[in-house]
């Protein structure tokens, strides 16, 4: 009977040590290892698209407009490394929220307006 016992009550410390792992810890983790990171792509991406959406509205079918374009384009490029490590964050338990924290920390770090970072993400420019 004590067998039993202990190797329930050993059963259910394993089961703490994992829920505890997988919905603190993981997360945690997650965020100390990308978090800067993730602040830098972030930026990085943001200012690419400015760029864009600046480009797109000046695009006159010039050589020199169309070689701005590619760069543009190249720049953007960013965006898809972001996007990756911003579902690989995900995955690894880091909140939406916190990801969204992280993301206002690069407003306040880089000193950009909200509504220059919000400009670049409407879909009126379309």
């Amino acid at each position: 009977m004590r067998h039993i016992q202990f190797l329930i009550s050993l059963s259910v410390l394993i089961g703490l040590f994992v829920v505890i792992g997988q919905e603190y810890v993981r997360p945690w983790v997650a965020e100390r290892s990308y978090g800067e990171e993730y602040k830098r792509l972030a930026f990085a991406c943001d200012m690419a698209m400015h760029e864009e959406a600046a480009l797109r509205q000046k695009a006159d079918g010039t050589l020199a407009s169309r070689a701005l374009h590619l760069s543009a384009d190249v720049g953007m490029m960013i965006c898809h490394d972001y996007d990756k490590l911003r579902k690989k964050m995900l995955t690894n338990g880091v909140s939406e929220d916190r990801l969204s924290m992280l993301g206002l920390e690069v407003l306040e770090i880089e000193q950009i307006t909200v509504k220059q970072m919000v400009d670049a993400h409407r879909m009126d420019r379309f």
